[in-house]
């Protein structure tokens, strides 16, 4: 019978025991006590448009480590030569909390491919549910653990963990999958996965595989959760899992995956903070989940969806005159997570502008990215050229300085620094002198190299029609002020974009806000700005705003001079 069948049902008197969920989470679930396995660099390579380079995997790992992730899950190393020679490389680095690991078949030619690559663990599986068997290894249940001892034995041997996986867990039979992982449990391994492969778990359903399994097997052997989001429940699926006796959750960054994906580490991290904050922030450096996000975007050609926890645009998101007034005096009226503690800001709309390249270099280090000031000075240059002719975001601008944290850190100043003759006790050779001058002349030509590759991605705005940019500064929400301005604007003929809301924190404090206003006729851009122009004038003494015309400030630059 179908383990899911057998769950969602009560079992008659004298069966197998099932059991329920507890009114409210236990010390395991609160305390953080179960570990993060991050699959990015496995499960993540199976989404549709991704392929990671070598310096993806080894940038992705390195941030990895230090959010304070356990485990780090490679693909196969049998997969290529280059999936041989990454695994190696990521299993070297020495990282301070993270071990490698890599996901296999239950096959003596992956395992020991694996164990070559020296990779901390292995992670191997084979198919239980009839469905998968049939169109898979077509074995029974005593050849899979006849297959598992082997390949097991072997991974022990060489002194690495190991964990078995019934792949399909939740449509197997579940007094098969009961006999596999208390037959693995006696070889030796050190943990065994529940895998929900196509995400038709519930909840409920999670709660009661998992204990049904930690109550057959013995206590020092793990329990690693893989729920996949076919349905909407893996984050849901997973807390209930750890409830439950699960002592490893599966993750990756964005949750990529195979299909709709698994866990996203951002996700059960929020969920994590709004259960125990210090816990959570104690053992993972939350700020660094921005720019993850963020670079495995870019690197899968993706975009960040709206809603996508804490890192969407919508995340901290108020639309004014709605929740604003609250947010601004109680940001806990609206919400539960801080941006400030996963290193995102809280806004209006999704554009903010920039100035100068220490604003940058402030971007840079609140994103927690180890840029050299040179190479941010030589691209904060690029940048205002092509603000010139265009608009750009905070986001374009985010993309950018991860685009250029991935590249070496390399200083031309570093070849300059040379000592006087009196404090080395000797004369520098002029060949070396030059010798230096030529390697730093080098350096700033692969940083404008860097900087012009990573800018390069900004898309090119071709819209070059006559616009008027003007700013609102004073009490914007008292009299929906700034909601009535885009009522004109909605209703006038000019295209128009809210390029930034800045909300001030108190009541006797000042708001701006700066509106774009688009078209081929300047009459259109004139009457539209006099509509606001006598709003503003109107409210005098009611509201107290004021309004600018600040085209010729910056020419529309989103990084002016």
């Amino acid at each position: 019978m179908s383990l899911l069948r057998v769950v969602s049902r009560t079992a008659p008197s004298g069966q197998r025991r099932w059991f329920s969920p507890p009114i409210e989470f236990s010390d395991r679930v609160k305390n953080f006590d179960f570990k993060i396995i991050d699959s990015t660099l496995r499960e993540g390579e199976q989404f549709d448009t991704c392929s990671f380079s070598t310096q993806d995997r080894m940038f992705i790992a390195k941030t990895l480590d230090r959010v304070g992730i356990d485990y780090i899950e490679m693909l196969n190393p049998i997969a290529s030569a280059q999936a041989f020679n990454d695994c190696r490389a990521l299993s070297e680095l020495n990282m301070n909390n993270a071990k490698v690991l890599t996901h296999v078949r239950c096959d003596m030619k992956d395992v020991t491919a694996a164990v070559e690559a020296g990779v901390h663990g292995v992670n191997m599986y084979m198919a239980t549910s009839e469905i998968l068997v049939q169109h898979s290894h077509k074995k029974g249940i005593d050849e899979v653990l006849r297959l598992a001892e082997k390949a097991i034995t072997f991974v022990k041997n060489n002194g690495l963990e190991v964990r078995f996986s019934c792949e399909d867990t939740f449509r197997s039979n579940m007094d098969d999958v009961l006999k596999v992982y208390s037959g693995v449990a006696e070889m030796g391994v050190d943990r065994v996965g529940i895998a929900d492969t196509v995400g038709i778990a519930t909840p409920l359903d999670a709660y009661r595989v998992v204990r049904t399994v930690r109550e057959a097997i013995p206590e020092h052997v793990g329990i690693e959760f893989h729920a996949h989001d076919d349905t909407g429940c893996c984050l849901a699926n997973s807390l209930m899992a750890v409830e439950a006796g699960a002592t490893h959750i599966d993750t990756t960054i964005l949750g990529i995956g195979e299909r709709n994906g698994i866990v996203p580490l951002g996700g059960l991290l929020a969920r994590m903070y709004t259960i125990n904050k210090k816990a959570t922030t104690d053992k993972y450096n939350l700020k660094l989940i921005n720019s993850l996000d963020k670079y495995v975007a870019t690197s899968s050609q993706v975009s960040i969806p709206f809603n996508n926890i804490v890192t969407g645009s919508g995340a901290f998101t108020h639309k004014a005159g709605v929740h604003t007034k609250a947010v601004m005096s109680n940001p806990g009226a609206y919400e539960i997570l801080s941006p400030e503690d996963f290193g995102v800001e809280r806004r209006v709309n999704i554009t903010n502008r920039i100035t100068g390249w220490n604003a940058i270099k402030a971007r840079a280090v609140q994103l927690q990215l180890d840029i050299s000031d040179e190479q941010i000075q030589v691209a904060t240059q690029m940048i205002k050229n092509l603000a010139d002719v265009q608009t750009i975001n905070n986001d374009q601008i985010d993309s950018v300085l991860i685009s250029l944290a991935a590249g070496p850190r390399v200083s031309s100043a570093d070849f300059m620094s040379w000592k006087t003759d009196a404090e080395v006790g000797e004369s520098v050779p002029p060949a070396l002198r030059d010798a230096a001058q030529e390697a730093a002349l080098a350096v700033k030509q692969y940083q404008e190299a860097l900087a012009k590759a990573a800018i390069a991605k900004i898309p090119v705005n071709t819209d070059t029609r006559p616009f008027r940019l003007l700013r609102l500064t004073g009490h914007l929400f008292d009299k929906e002020v700034l909601n009535r301005c885009m009522d004109i604007c909605v209703d006038s003929p000019c295209d128009f974009d809210l390029m930034s809301v800045k909300c001030a924190k108190q009541n006797d404090q000042e708001s701006t806000a700066e509106l774009k206003l688009i078209s081929e006729k300047e009459s259109d851009l004139e009457a539209t700005f006099i509509l606001i122009k006598n709003l503003i004038g109107g409210l005098e003494g009611v509201a107290n705003c004021s309004l600018a015309d600040v085209t010729n400030e910056d020419s529309g630059a989103a990084v002016p001079h």
